[in-house]
This record gives C-alpha cells, structure tokens and sequence, in this order.
C-alpha cells in the first residue's frame, strides 16, 4: 500500500461520537437523503431515454468512486490491514452500482428490466436502509456520511427512473425484475459460501443477509432463525421481500393510473 495514498485516507479519517439510532442527526440525514434526491429527480427529469440511461451510468460510475474509496478506508483504516468480507461490495444496495454502468451496452428489453429493478427493488432496500441504519451510523465521519449519501443516490437512482417515463409497472415487468432479484440473490448465497472459509473470526460474509452460516442480525427475521433454523428464515427473507417489491409496484401503478 502505498504511503501517500496511506496519508490521503488518514486525512479523512475525522472521528465523532457513534450517533444513536432514531436521534436528531440520524432522523435529519434519513430525511434529507430522501428529500434531496426526490426534489432533483423530479425537477430535473431526463429529457429522452439515452439521456436517461447516460445519467444513471453517471450515478453507477459516482458509485463505484465511493466503493473504492470505502473499502480502502476500511481495509487501511478500520480493519488494519485485513480485510472484512462483511463488507464485500454485493449487497443489494451494491446492485444499482454494477446495474447502472451496464445499462449503456444492455439490450432495450434488458435496459426495461434493470429499470424495474432499480424501482421495485432497490428503492424499498435504500429507504429501510436509511430507517434503520445501523451498519452505517459509525465512529467515523466519512463513512457515517457515505453511507447516507450512498443511499441517498440509490433514492435519485429510483426517483430518475420514475420521472424519465421509463419505469414498467406491470406484472410482467415485475416477474423479470424478481427474476433478476432470485438470480443476484443465488449469487450472494454462493459468493457467502465461497468467501466462508477464507474469512476472519467476526469477518464472515453475510451478503444479502442470506448466509447458510449464520443467524441474520435483522429484527423480526433474527427470531425466525432462532425458532426454525437458518434456511426457513432465508426463504420466508426472500419471500418478504418479493411481496414488498411487488407492493411498490402496485403503489406506482396506483399512481400512475391515478395521473393519467
């Protein structure tokens, strides 16, 4: 590693006290991340499909800055010099990176599926993300920072598709874009189990929080885990999460129906 890129991060390695979940400056920056990106979306709508798709790679492309930054903060920084395969870059709050730099070479049909996806999928991921921000609210200042504008990008991401008049809100659009959830979904559980044995004690991936190695964190479906086993709490995870991204869908039918 190099020393001047060494300096570089320590530059940015600014300490705060952790803010607490649901206090003043968690509460402000969840609602800023939201509002923000909805008014800039809304205002400023794409005025053609390519510009469209060239604006989301841009957002994609933003993304991938931010990736690289934060991971050499946590491996330089945070986890000296090792590194922590909690924080490999497939979440599904990853996925609007890789989706958005893709769209440019996709097909139209495949353009029109991602689009759904960032909607239906990656919308619903970024806002419980930004209610319930506990991975993110840290000790430091530019990841606490990062990871609410991260997902504040993800809401402009969701909110540009909306008001481009790309968006797809019928039941054959969502069927494609859960088809494409299910398929990032089976990859995070491979990646899981392939990274597994390589990982630290504490530093074991849980990629889309569907590791078969370990009981998921999250509320509600930590309880699941516990009562009946791992792989129930995995497939009723997936489940949920298909329904509420199908309840977007309906909403956004709903309102689109309602403004025509």
């Amino acid at each position: 590693m190099p020393e001047w890129l060494k300096y570089l991060l320590e530059l940015t390695a600014q300490e705060m006290k952790q803010p607490p979940m649901f206090g003043g400056f968690h509460i402000a920056a969840a609602v800023l991340a939201v509002l923000i990106p909805y008014i800039l979306a809304r205002k400023f709508p794409p005025g053609s499909r390519a510009q469209a798709v060239r604006r989301l790679s841009v957002c994609g492309w933003i993304l991938v800055l931010m990736e690289i930054y934060k991971q050499l903060f946590l491996y330089v920084i945070v986890n000296d010099m090792q590194y922590n395969f909690w924080y490999f870059p497939f979440q599904l709050c990853s996925m609007a990176m890789y989706l958005c730099i893709l769209l440019p070479v996709l097909s139209r049909s495949l353009q029109n599926t991602v689009l759904t996806f960032l909607f239906d999928f990656s919308l619903p991921g970024a806002l419980l993300a930004l209610v319930f921000p506990e991975d993110f609210l840290r000790t430091y200042v530019s990841l606490t920072l990062h990871g609410f504008i991260w997902h504040g990008m993800l809401v402009y991401i969701a909110f540009t598709v909306w008001y481009s008049g790309l968006f797809r809100h019928s039941w054959q659009a969502y069927f494609r874009a859960a088809g494409l959830y299910l398929v990032l979904a089976g990859c995070a559980v491979g990646l899981n189990v392939l990274f597994q044995p390589y990982a630290r004690p504490g530093a074991w991936p849980n990629l889309f929080y569907l590791s078969p190695y370990m009981k998921t964190g999250q509320f509600f479906f930590r309880d699941i885990a516990e009562r009946f086993g791992i792989l129930p709490e995995m497939v009723i995870y997936v489940s949920l999460y298909l329904l509420l991204a199908a309840v977007f869908n309906a909403l956004a039918r709903i309102r689109l129906s309602g403004s025509e």
